[in-house]
């Protein structure tokens, strides 16, 4: 069988932000796109240290490359925890900004399906929002949040093979 991108009907996006739960999510994600002979896409995103400001006026190329080998380093353990199938068509994809406009940015076909993790309290919610809360917003694909009940029940999926 070939494995070729006109094989796929659309993409099943994952968000992936370094939290424990997203190996469920990416889990629940690969088993979608397994049914929907999709590709999936595990996004994650990084953002320069300080933020755009600080980066506009003290460009660091180094640290900014030293973020997103981080980042890539995060999304390649995340995928390798999650046992995602040998057969299945993987996308990663390391993009710089926050994850929420990243993945609504992203998921703009007219067959995607945007899968992101539940959110995770945390401090100073303004300062980071929330990718879920921003996703529901703004993205043009359908979006599954993930509850944390599912990554805390024995039930969720296994890989799909």
């Amino acid at each position: 069988m070939r494995n070729t991108r006109e094989d796929h009907h659309g993409r099943v996006i994952a968000g992936v932000d370094g939290h424990k739960d997203n190996v469920v999510t990416l889990r629940y994600a690969a088993e979608e796109a397994r049914r929907r002979h999709a590709v999936l896409v595990a996004v994650t995103a990084w953002s320069p240290y300080g933020g755009d400001i600080a980066e506009r006026t003290l460009p660091c190329p180094e640290l900014d490359a030293c973020q997103k080998a981080s980042a890539r380093t995060m999304l390649d353990i995340t995928c390798a925890r999650a046992r995602l199938p040998e057969g299945l068509s993987l996308e990663r994809r390391v993009e710089k900004g926050l994850l929420g406009p990243v993945l609504a940015q992203l998921a703009r076909g007219p067959h995607d399906l945007l899968v992101i993790g539940p959110r995770h309290r945390q401090r100073l919610t303004c300062l980071h929002p929330s990718p879920d809360r921003y996703c529901l917003r703004n993205a043009a694909a359908p979006l599954l949040v993930i509850p944390s009940r599912w990554a805390a029940t024995t039930g969720h999926p296994e890989p799909a093979t």
